[in-house]
């Protein structure tokens, strides 16, 4: 296996001022984070010692958000090249050993955690001298969303805010970290905490756009109404949280860091900003699939052009995942559909 490519190496650096903001938050939303899972993580269906995988999964998820533990990684990976097909093999039997310890019968969910991870992988291959074809990034992320999926009640943990995710999607986007910035480091796939506080007015500038614009055609479209659901401010800051590291950050790693990006890298940045969009807006639409919900459909959509547009003016996905979660957070604490 090459060395780690030095162009991402570098992109990903920046200044040693930007190096130190961006280590000092991730280390700072990572350990604040693991505290708050441990301390209410049994308000959801799991109980111990099914919470650990949880818990397990999340900090894993949460660390390769740090810029050390991510050079960590590569390092270790490019001394033992074997670890980009075990550590996926590792998570896919890590996935279902939980689900038959917690007694499930469903054989689709047990078949998606090898099917997924495997294909992930295969797709991606092992080299690291050249980032993954546009193809190859739209087909990993089918099979990253087929984790994602897996949903299993007797294996869910709160997050913070009174949410609640089940193991699949923590190991879905532990895998797509895994693949994505340790074994095949996409010099788009940036995923660092820090943002500069351009790179925050532009996330917050979007979403008060997107507010002026799709709040009236929500109530327009009877799609929204108000319904309070303020809770006061430490519930409110601890929804926000969980809200950017739990939803924004896996589907923006999903919908910007490959979808996008690789409709992108076929057709042009425009292209792949409406493309991307546009199936970020169908996959809300038919949420449920046979009740398709166009006005959410059509919102989504939106809200995907400003997520969009953010990654694209910085490069960041963390700065598009703040957008998001702070739009679901506007949502989902004040508008109802």
């Amino acid at each position: 296996m090459a060395p780690v490519r030095e162009d991402v190496e570098a992109a990903c650096g920046g200044s040693a001022v930007t190096r130190d903001r961006d280590s000092v938050v991730g280390w700072l939303v990572a350990a604040v984070t693991v505290l708050l899972l441990a301390l209410s993580g049994s308000e959801g269906q799991a109980r111990w010692p099914w919470l650990a995988f949880n818990l397990v999964a999340a900090t894993a998820f949460l660390l390769l958000l740090v810029p050390e533990c991510q050079h960590e990684a590569r390092r270790i990976v490019t001394r033992h090249p074997s670890l980009a097909v075990h550590v996926p093999f590792a998570l896919a039997l890590y996935g279902m050993l939980a689900a038959l310890l917690v007694g499930s019968h469903s054989w689709r969910n047990l078949l998606l955690w090898p099917v997924g991870a495997g294909l992930a992988t295969a797709v991606l291959g092992r080299s690291r001298e050249e980032e993954p074809s546009p193809a190859r990034l739209l087909v990993a992320a089918v099979a990253l969303g087929g984790v994602w999926g897996i949903w299993e009640r007797g294996l869910q943990i709160a997050v913070p805010g009174g949410m609640h995710l089940s193991l699949g999607p923590l190991v879905a986007i532990v895998l797509a970290l895994f693949l994505l910035v340790v074994v095949h480091p996409l010099r788009s796939f940036d995923v660092r905490l820090g943002l500069a506080p351009r790179e925050l007015g532009l996330a917050l500038g979007a979403v008060a756009v997107l507010a002026l614009i799709a709040i009236p055609l929500g109530f327009a479209i009877g799609f929204l109404s108000f319904q309070s659901r303020w809770l006061g401010i430490t519930h409110g800051l601890l929804r926000l949280l969980g809200l950017t590291l739990f939803v924004g950050i896996p589907e923006e790693m999903l919908f910007r860091g490959t979808i996008q990006e690789a409709f992108s890298r076929i057709w042009s940045p425009r292209v792949g900003l409406v493309l991307g969009s546009v199936v970020f807006g169908l996959l809300h639409m038919f949420k449920h699939i046979t009740h398709p919900n166009w006005g959410y459909g059509v919102l989504a959509t939106a809200a995907g052009l400003a997520y969009g547009w953010v990654y694209q003016r910085t490069g960041k996905l963390a700065a598009a995942a703040l957008a998001h979660g702070a739009v679901d957070w506007i949502w989902s604490m004040f508008l109802g559909a």
